[in-house]
């Protein structure tokens, strides 16, 4: 016949290990909203650095702008010069600087053209991924609000859980309660009470000692197995 106190105690057990469950997991949420904020982050960090991309190529594209507008100021101002000269050297040397200017402002106005297409490649691309990027950090902040109000419902759990095991552990005697609380402490994880299978311990697996194993069958005294100090029964 099972030791009453075992029985007891086995209720405890299970009130006990319920606790630890809330708690265990209400630890984890902590990790796991830090988480979801780190990959916000890095979202947003994408977002802006292909916004600077974008904007470092409008800006090249200003300074395109600007330089062929300053070229374009040189060739206005070669063509007047050419126009006022008499020697037939200098009129050649103005030509020839026509001439160059003309390649640069053309060379420049391909490079100003293909940039603008990159741009709007890169304005489409830009604006597709920064929606899709938003509406993944859209999921992600409702993840975050999921994990606050379970964190909410959890704290409220182990209020109730701790409430259950204050309650179950009041009809145990004082020496099994003391025993109990010694092995919880001393093991490193639930079950600390356990039930033999023949003559092996069901928490470690390991056989008991003949005494142990003929103890565990008699109610009034606890009994622990040989090799890892749990509470044992029969």
């Amino acid at each position: 016949m099972l030791d009453p106190q075992i029985e007891k105690l086995l209720i405890v057990q299970d009130r006990d290990t319920t606790l630890q469950k809330i708690e265990q997991e209400l630890t984890r949420i902590p990790t796991e909203r830090a988480k979801i904020e780190a990959a916000i982050s890095a979202e947003e960090a994408n977002i802006d650095a292909a916004r600077r991309s974008l904007q470092a190529k409008e800006i090249e594209r200003k300074d395109l702008d600007n330089e062929v507008k300053s070229k374009e100021s040189s060739l206005a101002r070669f063509r007047t010069q050419q126009l006022e000269v008499k020697k037939n050297d200098e009129y050649k040397a103005l030509s020839h600087q026509i001439e160059q200017t003309e390649t640069e402002i053309g060379s420049l106005e391909e490079h100003e053209i293909e940039l603008m297409l990159e741009i709007d490649v890169l304005k489409d691309s830009f604006a597709e991924a920064k929606a899709r990027i938003e509406l993944r950090i859209v999921e992600q902040r409702k993840e975050i609000s999921l994990l606050s109000e379970k964190e909410v419902n959890l704290k409220q759990s182990v209020i109730t859980a701790k409430e259950a095991l204050v309650v179950a552990r009041e009809p145990v005697d004082g020496d099994y309660l003391g025993h109990y609380d010694r092995v919880s402490n001393m093991v490193k994880r639930a079950p600390y009470v356990v039930s033999l299978s023949g003559q092996k311990c069901d928490g470690c697996h390991l056989r008991v000692s003949n005494e142990v194993a003929k103890g565990a069958r008699d109610s009034g005294e606890p009994h622990f197995c040989d090799q890892c100090a749990r509470m044992v029964y029969a």
